[in-house]
């Protein structure tokens, strides 16, 4: 990339900052509304903490650089394609990605798209991104996986702070089963997830289901 196509592409990924997660969505919109709404770079910025965090704690080697990389650039084409509720609205999660796979895959050609007009105008460094973005999404690799893991591990972390335990009893529900997708990849993940998930099941305050 030459200096203007840098100053272009990080223009571009400002918008990151500025998407907002959770808002609107089932559940989440019947919540008192925080002060401020978390970003989705601020989820990339803990996934990229949590990598270097667990790195010496997981049971085979981690190419830290290149899983930095994938989870700094694992949601920018979130930009263009938008964030997607797992919940759907059905709050199940099985009219959205999460459990409906015409609409995974629907979801998956939209970022696939976004993904190509962000990073392939950047020639040789933007094919580069790309082909990390898609190795993580696909699962490629150990650290792919990792990545993936860990990005359901940040969403267990975020819940938690922001409920503090107040939950809808299906929401808390499809936030368990729904993160069962980190588990499998490591032992050290599987330990992180049991205890978030405890912490979750443990200071659950069920809050009146409003036909969610």
């Amino acid at each position: 990339m030459n200096l203007e196509e840098i100053f272009d592409f990080l223009t571009v990924a400002e918008g990151l900052k500025k998407l907002e997660r959770y808002k609107g969505f089932v559940y989440w919109r019947d919540y008192p509304f925080p002060q401020r709404y978390e970003s989705v770079a601020d989820h990339s910025w803990r996934l990229a903490l949590l990598v270097i965090v667990v790195e010496k704690k997981l049971h085979q080697k981690l190419d830290v650089d290149k899983a930095l990389k994938m989870a700094l650039v694992h949601d920018i084409p979130e930009i263009i394609a938008g964030d997607a509720s797992p919940l759907g609205e059905s709050g199940t999660g099985d009219d959205s990605h999460s459990f409906n796979e015409k609409i995974a895959q629907e979801r998956f050609k939209r970022e696939c798209n976004a993904a190509e007009k962000i990073f392939l105008p950047l020639g040789e460094d933007g094919q580069k991104f790309y082909d990390l973005w898609l190795e993580c999404e696909e699962k490629q690799s150990f650290e792919a996986k990792v990545v993936k893991a860990l990005d359901k591990i940040e969403a267990l972390l975020q819940i938690l702070s922001w409920t503090d335990g107040r939950m809808f009893k299906k929401h808390l529900d499809f936030t368990i089963l729904y993160s069962e997708r980190a588990l499998g990849i490591d032992p050290f993940i599987d330990k992180f997830w049991k205890l978030l998930t405890d912490k979750l099941k443990n200071t659950f305050q069920e809050i009146d289901d409003k036909e969610n």
